[in-house]
């Protein structure tokens, strides 16, 4: 019943939000460091916040763009829980040399009039290629070495409710006020290259304050839960498209857990998707349930991202002293890619999809049934939890055996929800007919269930080994799309590259941790490995405390 209820609410959020008002809200994006080389990852904590100061809890997703002179380069979306999250922004090893601006959004500000995208919630990052020549356009300006060093001078640490300590290796963040607090946390190599004088979150707070009410337009709907994806249906005229309103597409990501959502068609073909996330890159499954198979129309989904019309940054400064710290961070972003990418990151809390109930299902596993030739003969002999019926219109359908609140079992009066590793199956005689030797195990959900506002009595999901619908033939109108959904959020130290002597070790961002909780007059000791190169470093700790208030400090030590 819990999980019934909260896919039911995903189906009646916009009357809710409707009902309850928007916020204002205004996304700081907190950065392990300001310069990087083309093919790294720029590692970001988001913090979400309302004009008066506090975390905001209306919005789940936040939108990243990165935009030069040429135009949009990349794009991330990070899932927040609370006003927090954190994810990464992948920068393509094609990207010219020169500065980018960073600009974070929410629903919220897409609904905002007059949203000033390169404002408070912007800051400038500086990209190296050191693979090639190509600069953004007029994007580079080249400086003497002494003109450079001038402009390297170093700024003074910044401490304001939070002390940080380095010794051999260990990093102490103490928090020194009286509310507890939530940071984001890096450690990177100070190499000489000079950094973007961004504004910190002091001052992002500061002009947040001043952010007074702002008229809201009614579209798009906020990401009150997770990802709204909206998408469309091409491929009819126009004056066939109202036939389709009312029936429901589905989009699902292959998998052995539940990553299906279903939204109805209306009238002028356009359709609305509420998720409670789908992390990462996937490849997902766009369909449309009960329309003739022969039919060519399909979904289309549309992008989230807003690519506004933002002024490109100020002209990155470059000097030929630059060669040898250039060439050091390229290799870093080398070993990065071939070697930490599976030893050194750490999954931080993810929302997961309130489908269904894990301790209410029935599995069974297909090992000792394999001498069966079709699917329909395993039911028969060994799953009575399943029965085949005929339809109304004379289509033989699965039904399941429900779950009463007596506890006593009743055969549904209808068609069960049908998967295969995830993905819906419509037409119930592919089931039937499929090759029980691919599948692996097959999980029975015994109860009513709404996705979306679509309801099922009964759902079942057939697994198959290698979970990816080996050997299935889709309808003509189902299309199988690249998505990226919001990013999986991670931390690392460094520690399983920092005393492996096999090779040496010129990472440049030697810790990273986004959402660091720490309670007041509390210390957090993080082992965040001695690298095995001497220079000078920077920890850098920002965020905010319980009240809203802005928390950070700046610590520069050297290793020799």
């Amino acid at each position: 019943m819990k999980k019934t209820t909260i896919c039911l609410m995903l189906a009646l959020l916009p009357l809710l939000l409707s009902a309850q008002g928007r916020s204002v809200e205004r996304t700081y994006v907190s950065t392990d460091k300001d310069v990087y080389v083309a093919g790294e990852k720029v590692w970001c904590s988001a913090f979400c916040v309302e004009p008066g100061g506090t975390l905001s809890k209306v919005s789940r997703v936040a939108c990243l763009e990165l935009h030069s002179a040429d135009g949009l380069a990349a794009t991330a979306r990070i899932a927040l829980e609370g006003g927090r999250g954190a994810g990464a922004l992948e920068l393509p090893v094609t990207l010219p040399t020169g500065n980018y601006r960073l600009i974070a959004y929410t629903a919220q500000n897409e609904a905002e009039e007059g949203y000033d995208y390169e404002g408070i919630a912007s800051k400038t990052l500086s990209v190296f290629n050191v693979a090639s020549t190509e600069r953004v356009k007029n994007g580079v300006e080249i400086l003497s070495e002494e003109e450079y060093k001038e402009r390297c001078r170093v700024q003074p640490g910044m401490t304001k409710g939070l002390a940080l300590q380095w010794d051999d290796g260990r990093l102490t963040l103490t928090n020194a006020g009286g509310q507890p607090v939530s940071v984001s946390l890096s450690v990177w190599h100070d190499d000489g290259i000079l950094t973007n004088d961004n504004p910190g979150i002091a001052d992002f707070m500061t002009q947040v304050r001043r952010v007074g009410p702002r008229p809201l337009e009614d579209s798009p709907a906020p990401d009150y839960e997770g990802e709204v994806i909206r998408g469309r249906v091409v491929g009819f005229s126009e004056a066939m498209i109202p036939s389709l309103t009312g029936k429901y597409a589905f989009i699902s990501s292959p998998s052995d857990k539940s990553d299906v959502y279903a939204a109805p068609i209306r009238e002028d073909g356009s359709l609305v998707f509420y998720t409670a996330n789908i992390y990462g890159a996937k490849e997902c499954i766009c369909e449309i349930e009960d329309i003739d198979p022969k039919l060519s129309c399909h979904i289309e989904l549309v992008s989230p991202y807003v690519n506004p019309a933002v002024k490109a940054p100020r002209a990155l400064a470059m000097s030929e002293s630059l060669s040898e710290a250039l060439a050091l961070r390229s290799l870093g972003m080398q070993l990065d890619r071939r070697f930490a990418a599976d030893t050194l990151f750490d999954f931080l809390p993810r929302r997961s999809d309130g489908l269904f109930d894990e301790d209410v299902q029935v599995r069974y596993i297909l090992d000792d049934y394999t001498r069966f030739p079709t699917m329909e003969e395993v039911f028969t002999e060994f799953i009575p939890e399943i029965r085949v019926r005929r339809s109304e219109a004379g289509e033989r359908e699965l039904r399941v055996r429900l779950n009463e609140l007596s506890g006593a079992m009743v055969l549904a009066t209808s068609k069960a929800l049908v998967m295969l590793d995830g993905v819906p199956v419509f037409d119930h005689e592919k089931i039937l007919h499929y090759d029980p030797l691919l599948v692996e195990m097959v999980d029975i959900y015994p109860n009513t269930h709404f996705i979306g506002n679509r309801i099922f009595e009964g759902v079942v999901n057939f697994v198959t080994y290698k979970r990816n619908l080996p050997g299935f033939q889709f309808d003509g109108n189902a299309r199988v799309v690249d998505y990226q959904g919001v990013c999986v959020p991670m931390a690392f130290t460094g520690e399983a590259v920092a005393g492996n002597s096999l090779y040496p070790d010129y990472r440049q961002t030697l810790c990273w941790h986004p959402l660091v909780q720490l309670e007041a007059g509390r210390s957090l000791e993080i082992h965040c490995g001695k690298p095995l190169y001497k220079g000078h470093f920077v920890a850098v700790a920002e965020g905010l405390d319980a009240a809203g208030n802005p928390v950070s400090c700046l610590l520069r030590f050297e290793i020799r």
